[in-house]
């Protein structure tokens, strides 16, 4: 019955690039624990990697993370969507039917797990290691500050502003904020979630719900992503200055807001 119910609710979207390997592996594993779930994977790689168990898309190359996962966005059809990176996998404890009761539970928009950063140290041996990746904003005039923790509790979740981007979400609501922040090629989260929290958005976290996180960086890979997409969401946004999650400060300089 879980596989029914999740299967019924909730389209899982994946934007893939120059990654065939990790996303071999996420498909698999997302196979394993919810065979009937519809899977929609994006691909914009130079060199395109089809795939026949899922529903493949082919997308312009390099379009991004962002517009990307808008176009992905467009195929869904049931209420709600959880969006996956393509290098995570699922395991024992990557239960979307506990982030569907929670949604549902207390009329959140959107519910998050746990990234386990997994690293294969020996043969027979891998690092594990919980991402501290949910936190709150604080914004003061120009200057945004990100904490790590907590806003408060709701049950067996915890409210936040940021999480990982393994999340189920409303796809009505996606789609009435214009889902992701387009021109964002790469590191699209923080621009997100700053609009969520404009919107008044509930963004609860379940940190009993984790997939892993494998992350990997082939040389195509890496060379697309070796770009600064910072100041454009501090531009788009206002902000002269940004703390991120680990006490990192940035400067920006004040330029007219992007559209």
């Amino acid at each position: 019955m879980r596989f029914l119910g999740v299967a019924a609710q909730v389209t899982a979207i994946v934007k893939t690039f120059e990654r065939p390997r990790s996303l071999d592996r996420l498909v698999r594993t997302i196979r394993r624990r919810y065979p009937r779930l519809r899977v929609i994977v994006g691909d914009d790689s130079v060199t395109p990697y089809p795939r026949t168990d899922v529903e493949y898309v082919r997308l312009p190359v390099d379009i991004g993370v962002a517009a990307g996962r808008n176009a992905l966005l467009e195929l869904v059809e049931t209420p709600y969507f959880l969006t996956l990176d393509d290098d995570m996998a699922f395991t024992a404890e990557t239960r979307i039917e506990l982030l569907l009761e929670t949604l549902e539970r207390h009329q959140a928009d959107l519910v998050a797990g746990d990234l386990i950063d997994c690293e294969q140290r020996w043969p027979m041996w891998v690092s594990r290691r919980r991402q501290v990746y949910h936190g709150v904003m604080r914004r003061e005039g120009d200057t945004l500050q990100l904490i790590p923790g907590h806003a408060g509790s709701r049950g067996e979740a915890f409210e936040c502003d940021l999480t990982p981007q393994f999340f189920l979400a409303r796809t009505a609501l996606f789609r009435e904020i214009g889902g992701w922040f387009a021109p964002l090629k790469f590191d699209d989260q923080h621009e997100l979630f700053l609009r969520l929290k404009q919107h008044g958005c509930r963004v609860l976290h379940r940190p009993d719900v984790s997939a892993e996180h494998w992350q990997e960086s082939p040389l195509v890979y890496a060379a697309f992503r070796a770009r600064d997409y910072a100041p454009l969401v501090a531009s788009r946004h206002g902000l002269r200055r940004i703390t991120d999650l680990d006490g990192n400060e940035r400067e920006f300089p004040l330029v007219e807001q992007a559209a």
